[in-house]
């Protein structure tokens, strides 16, 4: 069995939106009132890594144990995961080949995944009205800052989100709490 390494560098922001989006729609919300960063970077990842590796007949087999937490920490911390493909030879004989994907994402591409993130997210009234503003004991653009950071696993500080997304944030308290809000405690 081979052995070969490719390294991932890049997402698509378009497919990593969308999955957001479709984690933000109602009907998914008024289920579990759960959108999660770790859970579609996982997925958008996956996908990526079978657009790049499903080619010339081969297919993904399986990826390593645990892939989800694996492929997290990989992205996190530029690591690697291991990833076994598949092809067949004939009708009776599949080959195998073991692929090495090394993440190589640089501070500035992993902020601006966190910042696609947390940009469709302060779009999402319907969930930061049932879900996200629900579970903060003050509204106000601080403790949403600071949420939000939480949220992207602290690849944007809370003062980052502030500068890049105050009027954004504001803005969402507005359409949920009215025009009441004056960036004082609403509740």
């Amino acid at each position: 069995m081979g052995s070969e390494k490719i390294v991932l560098k890049d997402l698509d922001n378009f497919e990593f939106s969308e999955k957001i989006d479709s984690s933000l729609r109602e009907d998914n919300i008024s289920e579990d009132c759960y959108t999660n960063f770790q859970d579609i970077l996982i997925r958008t990842i996956a996908k990526e890594i079978h657009g790049i590796l499903d080619r010339d007949e081969w297919k993904v087999k399986y990826f390593e144990k645990n892939k989800e937490e694996k492929i997290f920490r990989a992205f996190m911390e530029n690591g690697e995961i291991k990833v076994l493909l598949t092809k067949k030879v004939d009708k009776s004989k599949n080959e195998f080949k073991k692929v090495i994907v090394k993440f190589d994402f640089s501070e500035n591409k992993k902020k601006e995944i966190a910042r696609v993130y947390v940009n469709n997210i302060l779009e999402g009234y319907y969930y930061l009205d049932l879900c996200l503003f629900r579970e903060l004991e003050e509204i106000n653009i601080d403790a949403v800052a600071k949420t939000l950071s939480g949220e992207v696993y602290q690849l944007l500080s809370p003062d980052e989100i502030k500068t890049m997304f105050k009027d954004k944030i504001e803005h969402a308290i507005n359409i949920v709490y009215g025009d009441d809000y004056s960036d004082e405690e609403v509740c």
